[in-house]
């Protein structure tokens, strides 16, 4: 779920406050399909009710076939009753139903529709007064610092401050353990969970492990999602005040400052989390100066729709009121050390190329590490380091998908690229591990007759927890729910065991 498909669920009352911002406004235009827009910039200074038929005028519809088609005349879009019936591409009815379901097009009657008030009010005045960034008047009042931070110099920090979380979830203690604000999301969000045996222990799920597959955004997008919920839950914040910052921060510029002074009381908390979570980037705590990173500006557009912020040009299509300064964010993003090459051999034997102490730990999950150089990792999947990603959930499909997804360049020209026996033996060791289930339960046995065992195991099954029966000896197992049930009836129906 991206981010507008989340506001798609939200209540109307949450919706009409989010849509008193303008830059939300403009984030959600940007983020509707093309049709759609046309529709919104149509009718956006139009205050009537329109119907569905209207609409249908300004989209060509799909050409007419068989022998009973229309004339070239009838079947022009000026020609409204032959539009009643003709068809319309699929464009048309995703167009709308998307305009409907974020609350752009507000449905007054039977397929008869007005574009939603604060959206309409909030939307105009974005398009002819936004440009730059949110907060550009409080920046520029604000002498420069002395000490000057490079797009890079965010990036890093970004993502150190990501990449802690990371270590954490993959058990890697390379960095130090996130915020338990941070840790009570993630078990929130059940990519991790508690140790059965150690509350206090910590190890990641199958979601969790999937979830290290993601893109960085998308990562981070889901973390906020639950976050969002959690405040909202607890009634510590609005959603609607927590959705317009990051709407707002999506049009800033990285290595860019701000000043503190110009958020509002709430935002002011959340710049606190923020921080922590490695989106925006503060000197001090007393600092009057927020920078915001990429990860941050990209975080509503970046992960849902695969195109970054950077990328799209609101305000210099329809007012050109945006800045002529060159946009850090139109750079690729700088990621030092990342790239994770793996080479799987016949023998069992991993070769990683990586200097990233992350990707070693997630590979370690799986696979054990026998030695470490700067920019390799050497190791070897074996029985029981598989078995050992298997206790915590994590399947043998998602392994096999985590290997491909980093197979070195030379190893795609392989066919299989994985090597087979890799692959099957892979599978072949968590089917070992599937193949036999484990229920708790206690054996009842020494039944004097054939009458009384036949007895208990009846009323064993009518109650649904007889998980075995062995009727030569006369005995059974009973699971954990329905042991006193069993006991009680035994006393009072049989003879009981001997």
């Amino acid at each position: 779920m991206d981010a507008f498909e989340f506001l798609e669920t939200l209540p109307n009352a949450t919706l009409e406050r989010l849509y008193e911002d303008p830059w939300a406004c403009q984030a959600v235009f940007q983020a509707l399909p093309a049709l759609a827009q046309q529709f919104v910039l149509r009718l956006l200074s139009c205050d009537a009710p329109v119907h569905q038929n209207v609409l249908q005028q300004w989209v060509q519809p799909l050409p007419s076939t068989g022998a009973t088609a229309a004339s070239n005349d009838s079947t022009s879009p000026r020609n409204s009753n032959a539009l009643v019936t003709a068809k319309m591409p699929p464009q048309f009815d995703y167009a709308l139903q998307k305009l409907v379901g974020l609350r752009v097009f507000v449905e007054v009657a039977k397929e008869t529709f007005q574009p939603h008030p604060a959206f309409q009010k909030q939307l105009k005045y974005a398009l002819s007064n936004l440009g730059g960034s949110p907060w550009e008047a409080g920046r520029l009042r604000l002498g420069k610092e002395n000490e000057s931070f490079s797009a890079l110099d965010l990036e890093r920090y970004a993502r150190s401050r990501w990449d802690s979380v990371l270590h954490f979830m993959v058990g890697s203690t390379a960095v130090k353990e996130p915020p338990s604000s941070v840790v009570d999301i993630l078990l929130r969000t059940k990519l991790m969970q508690q140790s059965e045996v150690d509350r206090r222990t910590y190890h990641i799920t199958d979601t969790g492990y999937e979830f290290m597959l993601k893109d960085i955004h998308v990562q981070m997008w889901i973390f906020m999602l639950e976050y969002i919920k959690t405040l909202d839950n607890s009634g510590a914040l609005r959603q609607e005040d927590i959705l317009q910052f990051l709407f707002q921060i999506s049009y800033c510029q990285t290595n860019e400052y701000y000043a503190v002074s110009d958020l509002t009381k709430t935002q002011q908390l959340l710049l606190g989390d923020f921080i922590d979570f490695g989106l925006l980037y503060r000197k001090r705590s007393s600092s009057d100066r927020f920078y915001t990173t990429s990860l941050a500006v990209n975080l509503i557009f970046g992960g849902s729709t695969g195109q970054k912020r950077s990328q799209m040009n609101l305000t210099s299509s329809f007012a050109g009121l945006r800045s002529a300064r060159v946009d850090p964010r139109s750079a690729p993003a700088v990621d030092v050390g990342s790239e994770l090459l793996i080479v799987v051999e016949t023998n069992f034997k991993v070769y990683a190329y990586t200097n990233s102490t992350l990707h070693v730990a997630m590979l370690s999950v799986f696979v054990d590490i026998v030695a470490r150089l700067p920019n390799l990792a050497i190791g070897f999947i074996t029985r029981e380091s598989l078995r050992s990603a298997l206790i915590h959930g994590i399947s043998a499909q998602q392994i096999y998908d985590f290997l491909m997804k980093h197979v070195h360049p030379k190893m795609r020209q392989n066919n299989p690229i994985i090597p087979e026996n890799i692959a099957d033996q892979i599978y072949l060791w968590e089917r070992e591990r599937n193949r036999v289930t484990f229920h708790e339960g206690v054996l009842f046995d020494g039944f004097n007759t054939q009458d009384d065992f036949e007895r208990v195991v009846k009323y064993a099954k009518d109650l649904s927890v007889l998980t075995w029966a062995d009727r030569i000896h006369f005995k059974l197992t009973i699971s954990t729910a329905g042991i006193d049930r069993v006991k009680h009836f035994i006393q009072n129906n049989t003879s009981g065991p001997s």
